[in-house]
């Protein structure tokens, strides 16, 4: 019985020391199946490399087989005026007041659909290559909800936000695409499926899904995936049911030179309209205009990731964390080959004083047969005993 007990202290004790690595490898192992889920969560700042002149922001994505990067800079105060509409404004009418946020009169947006237009020409895009295009540009703009992004559990973004920012969901990706393609000279319309918003583009005899308003046909665009052209239905909207609000471009919202809002008629834009140009709107000019460049076209990049240098302090985690299961199991495996008696010997708590006769005995009596050294027989059974020995230890007759 005491054997037991020994075996079983010796076990707990050796689990009670495996614990806190075991704890180490769960924590690394969470963390690292966490990260990617945790990044898209984070609260979106505005950031710059000079905050007191523009915000730097890069993009890139994919189209014509080629790999596109645009670097833009974009006007710090502009950018402040738009982010100063309450929340309470931008959503005061639900998506059917969406058109507020459709800023074709926005110079500096006039002026990177200038250079996308120039870019499309440039590589020989027709109309629909063109619109697609700009869609695969809104559509590389990483997708986050308002609730994480922002707080609130609505918050559409100007275009001019949702650029700085580098994130949006699909109200906000849409105004962004509804606002370069109309200042482009595009008729548009919003297509609201459930729990949805996209945008839906004027056109004639194309390929693909198409919602009819005021007899005209609106062919379905997709901002928030990655690789959907114009006509792309996403499977889970087949079937489904959508509205469609018209954009009023007379709705929108201007921003002066002493960053308040204004509403102004534009008579030379309609949703329809797609041959005329808008006229440039001066109180919208930046103090400082930025240089705009075109979009340019870079080297293909496979999808990777470096765990070593974007995580650096992760990749480190990782590593202690399989050298410590490394050693854990190597020991582990070390002790599971000791023989029993060893290792019962060595979790042997310290005998008492007390205790030590009954200790004896029983070693004694568990190894009578193996340990004596035999120099009488009984002569009732022929079992050995030692040679001091009166009666047999086995049949308990006086021995000859």
């Amino acid at each position: 019985m005491q054997g037991i007990a020994i075996e079983d202290a010796g076990m707990s004790k050796s689990l009670l020391s495996r614990k806190p690595a075991k704890l180490l490898i769960i924590l690394a192992l969470i963390l690292f199946v966490s990260l990617p889920i945790i990044r898209p969560f984070e609260v979106v700042t505005a950031q710059s490399y000079d905050q007191s002149q523009v915000y730097t922001r890069e993009f890139a994505w994919d189209y014509g087989g080629n790999h596109w990067v645009w670097n833009l800079s974009i006007p710090v105060t502009l950018y402040e005026a738009y982010k100063a509409v309450p929340d309470s404004t931008r959503t005061r009418n639900g998506p059917a007041g969406y058109d507020m946020m459709v800023t074709t009169k926005d110079s500096y947006i006039q002026a990177l659909t200038e250079k996308l237009n120039e870019t499309a020409n440039q590589q020989g895009y027709g109309p629909v290559d063109k619109i697609n295009f700009v869609l695969a540009f809104v559509q590389s703009i990483r997708y986050s909800t308002d609730l994480n992004s922002t707080g609130y559990e609505e918050y559409p973004r100007f275009p001019i936000e949702v650029l700085v920012d580098q994130t949006g969901d699909c109200d906000c990706k849409s105004d962004l695409f509804a606002t370069l393609i109309m200042t482009l000279g595009y008729g548009a319309v919003f297509i609201n499926p459930p729990d949805h918003l996209a945008v839906g583009v004027l056109g004639d005899n194309l390929q693909g899904t198409y919602w009819t308003y005021q007899n005209q046909t609106y062919y379905y665009a997709e901002t928030t995936g990655v690789g959907f052209k114009v006509g792309d239905l996403p499977d889970e909207f087949k079937d489904q049911t959508a509205y469609v609000y018209p954009i009023d471009l007379n709705n929108q919202y201007i921003v002066n030179s002493q960053a308040e809002f204004t509403v102004a008629p534009d008579p030379t834009i309609s949703p329809n309209n797609t041959s005329s140009t808008p006229t440039p709107n001066i109180d919208a000019t930046p103090t400082s205009s930025p240089d705009i460049t075109q979009p340019t076209i870079q080297p293909v990049q496979p999808l990777s990731l470096n765990l070593i240098s974007d995580y650096p302090i992760l990749f480190i985690a990782i590593v202690v964390a399989i050298v410590f299961s490394i050693v854990i199991t190597v020991k582990t495996a070390t002790n599971s080959k000791q023989p029993k008696s060893k290792r019962l010997l060595s979790g042997e708590p310290t005998v008492s004083p007390l205790d030590a006769p009954n200790a004896s005995e029983d070693k004694l009596i568990n190894n009578a047969d193996t340990n004596v050294e035999a120099s009488k027989f009984c002569i009732y059974c022929g079992s050995s005993n030692k040679s001091f020995a009166l009666y047999c230890v086995k049949c308990g007759k006086k021995t000859a």
